[in-house]
């Protein structure tokens, strides 16, 4: 089993790893609660702790998504040169 991965690494990892950890602890999560469910999971309060760092995690994601958006935003676009529409006087 991996170890828990703490916010600040979390913070530090490119989006295309987080989202790939975020995809494997979904799974996770979603076999805990199916153990859990149906008593083949004993330990209740694991599920339960990979839960909350999947909602780490989808936090993490998300404020990643909203600095991406941002930095967009306020990156200037380059416009075409202007051009005068106005007939030239020849």
């Amino acid at each position: 089993m991996p170890k828990m991965t703490t916010t600040t690494e979390l913070r530090k990892m490119q989006s295309n790893d987080l989202e790939k950890e975020l995809r494997e602890q979904s799974v996770l999560v979603a076999k805990l609660r199916m153990g859990v469910k149906l008593g083949k999971e004993k330990d209740s309060a694991k599920y339960q702790r990979e839960h909350k760092q999947l909602a780490r995690m989808t936090t993490i994601m998300s404020e990643k998504r909203t600095e991406e958006l941002l930095a967009k935003a306020s990156t200037p676009t380059v416009s075409a040169p202007a051009t005068s529409d106005s007939p030239s006087a020849s």
